[in-house]
């Protein structure tokens, strides 16, 4: 009787935590609407813009001024408002990278005055409510999110891009040995250098990588040479090492907003690496599989990361 007992209270207890916290936990809208809650009017207008502002499907990584509001513009209450949303749009891995980004660029400002951590911009798009479209942007140098959805349901997270200079923070003897996006670089060499010689006809090429890469080249469409090796091609320590990339790519992400990995790696895929398979030396890699493109270079200690699909800022789905 006391097992039974138990075995109900604690079931209950379960079901009781579940049904809470499905009532209380923030929504999408719900963090996006508490943090327009925090500004006056006139500051909205510069804030939250028409859902079909042109602004809102163009991406930048350069430096520079963008529209929208800065943070250092932002109030402490309302930054804190600021990264209760974009906490909840990403993993912790990927909000402490994201962050993590931001930060890094106090290190360039010492080079570049117009660099820094508040160098970054915020632009709502639409009305956050239950049913209409609407989305979200954060951007600056090295740095740009998108994120669209429909109600309370994000329906895209890209283009998705970021960036790390320098990579090593070898510049400055307070974060000496910090590295950012470490597994990125490193996981990439690993699977080139894994390639047997023949295998290394299709997947490779030593020929200098290009200034800008096809994620930029191209900001509408997913356009790359016809060049690399099919995931089918890869033996099955290969193929294991490949999806242990791209799942650390994926791991920025809440799980059920990007695919899953085994249908990202699908009869299209192919990969391919330029430039140096050397430690330190400029390099450039990238998965693409017909739909979605994960694209990776490295200026010596410099390193740009791209996450793009057929449906940046929810195309695909909003008509």
């Amino acid at each position: 009787m006391k097992k039974i007992s138990l075995l109900v209270f604690f079931t209950f207890s379960f079901s009781l935590a579940i049904f809470a916290q499905t009532i209380t936990a923030p929504t999408y809208t719900g963090r996006a609407n508490k943090l327009l809650s925090t500004f006056q009017k006139d500051t909205l207008q510069v804030l939250n813009l028409p859902f079909n502002d042109s602004l809102r499907t163009h991406w930048e990584r350069l430096p520079g001024q963008r529209l929208g509001l800065k943070l250092s513009h932002f109030t402490e209450a309302q930054k804190i408002a600021l990264h209760e949303l974009l906490r909840s749009c990403l993993s912790t891995q990927g909000y402490l990278t994201v962050t993590a980004v931001m930060f890094n660029e106090d290190i360039q400002q010492k080079f570049e005055p117009n660099l820094g951590r508040n160098e970054y911009w915020v632009e709502v798009f639409g009305n956050p409510s239950s049913d209409g479209f609407w989305s979200w942007k954060l951007e600056g140098h090295h740095l740009s999110l998108n994120f669209t959805f429909q109600g309370n349901r994000m329906i895209s997270n890209s283009p998705y891009l970021m960036s790390s200079n320098p990579s090593n923070s070898i510049t400055d003897s307070a974060r000496a040995g910090l590295v950012i996006l470490y597994k990125e670089e490193e996981m990439g060499r690993q699977l080139v250098n894994s390639l047997t010689t023949k295998q290394l006809k299709k997947g490779y090429n030593s020929r200098k990588k290009t200034a800008i890469v096809y994620s930029e080249q191209d900001k509408n469409n997913i356009t790359v040479p016809d060049e690399g090796i099919y995931f089918s091609e890869l033996n099955k320590d290969q193929q294991s090492l490949l999806k242990q990339l791209v799942t650390e790519y994926f791991n920025n992400f809440n799980t059920g907003e990007v695919p899953s990995v085994d249908a990202f790696c699908n009869k299209k895929l192919r990969f391919f690496y330029v430039d140096s398979r050397v430690k330190g030396k400029p390099h450039y890699y990238r998965f693409e599989n017909g739909s979605q493109i994960i694209e990776y270079e490295n200026y010596d200690n410099h390193i740009h990361c791209f996450w793009r699909t057929n449906n940046d800022f929810g195309k695909a789905i909003i008509k």
